[in-house]
């Protein structure tokens, strides 16, 4: 169930037009994101780890890879093949919805990923790197110390984005 939302949402995305696209909006939802990520680690009491390795289903305990080709359609396979930090988003958020589906109460950290998805859903792109997250052309987040700052940030309603 869970899987096959997350799946229905990557190959309905219009991948001909991700990265033309670029709002100033798009620095919120890279904001909430880090704040969603900080929380996750927080409420899981687990040490922080840079965003970039942050694939929530294995800190869950999942040791299950997900290979994004044998799930995704042709055009969503090929640009994450070739935008690598992206597809590691895609393939975390991926692999705990295939997880979620297994252990239900995990579906909450669904919402973690959301923001850069819906960056993607947007136009938009994001560069996922180890010390930064960049919104291509629209804002950029150093990540040092990243979790310290967004820990303690207030939420930001993004439903409407």
């Amino acid at each position: 169930m869970y899987l096959d939302k997350a799946l229905q949402r990557i190959n309905g995305i219009n991948w001909d037009v991700v990265g033309s696209n670029l709002s100033q909006s798009d620095t919120h939802l890279g904001y909430e994101f880090l704040r969603r990520l900080a929380q996750f680690f927080k409420e899981q009491s687990q040490k922080p780890v840079p965003p970039l390795y942050a694939n929530i289903a294995k800190l869950l305990g999942d040791e299950e890879e997900i290979v994004i080709s044998d799930y995704c359609n042709k055009e969503a396979t090929e640009f994450l093949d070739e935008k690598k930090y992206v597809g590691k988003v895609f393939g975390y958020y991926l692999q705990l919805a295939k997880y979620t589906d297994k252990n239900p109460d995990a579906q909450i950290y669904l919402d973690v990923y959301d923001p850069l998805i819906r960056i993607i859903e947007r136009g938009g792109l994001f560069i996922l790197k180890h010390l930064e997250l960049d919104i291509v052309n629209v804002a950029n987040f150093p990540l040092n110390g990243w979790y310290e700052r967004f820990v303690v940030k207030e939420a930001i309603d993004i439903e409407n984005m």
